[in-house]
């Protein structure tokens, strides 16, 4: 297994001003599992964490393995392949200090502050999973708007919790920007329906203007199952 990169202390410049800045707002607005994900991680603004420790302690909670990649973006294929064996993939990128705002590769940052609280969690590490040995059944074509599912849910979904209005996602979780669009007028906010987020083509590289309400996170558990029952006749092999 290739070996985790060991960032310089300019890297943890960056980890901590991103971190410092983000955290209020996150904890305002994450929803409980991601707060409980990062106090079960022991992640700290003061320095980017060693990954082989925190690999270990995903291991021990929910049974996934951290794994180092020297790609920036990995393919679908391959992310939905790793997933699939209960692997997270860490990049060996962090943003420069000049663009902090906005990276449109998801580095360190993104990965471990906005994906890796959520796989503390059995439920939630189970789901994504289920996910990807659902991704990996149909072709790069078949499954594109399986991956609009991904970006409207695991990304930049925002969930109702004992009546509030609290991020899922972890772009919003990682974006200071689009964490506080996502609470005002310049975002609309739709309810969660198969046939709603089907019918936009995500970007990584412009700031969203709508985002999708999911009710539970039973809905978003069902909404894979909704997918998957509404494609079946393009299922590999089928």
């Amino acid at each position: 297994m290739r070996p985790f990169k060991q960032f310089d202390a300019a890297d943890s410049v960056i980890w901590s001003t991103l971190y410092t800045r983000q955290w209020a707002n996150a904890e305002r607005h994450a929803v409980r599992l991601w707060l409980d994900g990062v106090r079960a991680l022991d992640l700290k603004s003061d320095r980017i964490p060693d990954f082989a420790i925190l690999s270990d302690r995903i291991h021990d909670l929910t049974g996934w393995r951290l794994v180092s990649t020297e790609v920036q973006y990995s393919s679908g294929q391959d992310w939905f392949e790793a997933l699939a064996r209960k692997e997270f993939l860490i990049t060996e990128y962090i943003r420069d200090a000049d663009v902090l705002d906005y990276t449109p590769l998801p580095d360190i940052f993104h990965d471990v502050f906005g994906h890796l609280p959520f796989l503390a969690d059995q439920r939630y590490a189970d789901y994504l999973h289920r996910f990807a040995q659902t991704a990996i059944q149909y072709t790069t074509d078949e499954r594109k708007s399986l991956g609009s599912l991904w970006w409207y849910t695991v990304e930049f979904g925002l969930l109702r919790e004992r009546g509030e209005l609290k991020a899922l996602g972890a772009g919003l979780l990682s974006s200071v920007a689009e964490l506080q669009r996502a609470y005002s007028d310049a975002v609309t906010r739709r309810p969660y329906t198969l046939s709603a987020f089907e019918s936009l083509a995500p970007s990584p590289h412009n700031f969203h203007e709508t985002l999708f309400v999911l009710e539970s996170f039973e809905q978003v558990e069902d909404a894979l199952i909704e997918w998957a029952d509404a494609h079946p006749a393009e299922r590999v092999g089928v």
